[in-house]
């Protein structure tokens, strides 16, 4: 594996300003702090491989990633996989319209990456299915049911290299996929070793040697008991209204997910 970045590309933070301004012009559902971690993590790679986004809808984080992924390396191309389609219940809306795909291509060209980006126009388990390739960086934001995160989940964790990250996008969100399996594949797995949130982003480390995230196993099992308290809320149910989404809402705010501090996150990261 290659060295980790141990600090910041130059001028990182007037980067991500530039950058933020240049996504906010793109539909999508991503908070400026979550954007911001979002271009950290694909710019100070912490091993060897690729980054794949399952997910795409119009182009928000997939410009993102490729923008920052080039400050550590210029030849970066981004994996993308999206069917462009309307197929699970929690997929964006697209008031009418039957694809996305439209959208995409032209907000990738409008923003000058089209050409770093390889996209796969198809369902992500059916990607999985071929795919051969290390990754370093997994974002997964596609169906946020449970069987469609865990599909994609299963599908790629196989091909995670040693150090690699792992970001699931509406953790916290009101989606049973996102929590169910970062708590039970990510926070209970001895493979996973830093880890937290960042909004609604989960995320954690992946070590292939099971000693490498034994000291952050008390932060991970604390970090399991607080979202244990949410599951009950959005597991087999169909949306929160009234005293329960108020109750589910408090509980939720006992989960530390603030802006993450670059620095302290790359001292974070092995």
């Amino acid at each position: 594996m290659k060295e980790k970045q141990k600090k910041l590309p130059e001028n990182f933070d007037s980067f991500t300003v530039n950058l933020l301004k240049e996504a906010e012009t793109v539909e999508g559902y991503l908070s400026p702090n979550e954007m911001r971690f979002l271009a950290l993590l694909a710019a100070c790679p912490t091993a060897d491989g690729d980054v794949l986004e399952i997910g795409s809808f119009k182009g928000r984080s997939t410009i993102i990633l490729s923008k920052a992924a080039a400050l550590a390396d210029a030849d970066a191309k981004i994996h993308a996989v999206d069917p462009m389609t309307a197929p699970s219940e929690t997929d964006p809306d697209l008031r009418g319209a039957e694809t996305s795909l439209t959208d995409f291509q032209k907000n990738i060209k409008a923003h000058g990456v089209a050409d770093r980006i390889e996209f796969h126009q198809t369902f992500s388990y059916k990607l999985a299915e071929t795919w051969t390739r290390p990754i370093r960086f997994l974002w997964i934001d596609g169906d946020h049911t449970y069987k469609g995160t865990k599909l994609d989940f299963d599908g790629f964790a196989p091909h995670l290299s040693d150090g690699a990250i792992v970001a699931i996008h509406d953790v916290l969100h009101e989606f049973d996929g996102g929590i169910r399996v970062y708590m039970e594949d990510i926070l209970l797995s001895p493979n996973f070793g830093a880890g937290g949130f960042c909004g609604s982003i989960g995320w954690a480390q992946f070590h292939g040697d099971e000693r490498a995230g034994w000291q952050f196993r008390e932060e991970k099992l604390e970090l399991y008991r607080r979202l244990s308290r949410l599951v009950p809320h959005v597991v087999f149910k169909k949306e929160l209204k009234g005293l329960e989404k108020k109750i589910y809402k408090l509980k939720r705010s006992r989960v530390p997910r603030g802006a993450v501090n670059p620095a302290d996150w790359l001292r974070t990261v092995k």
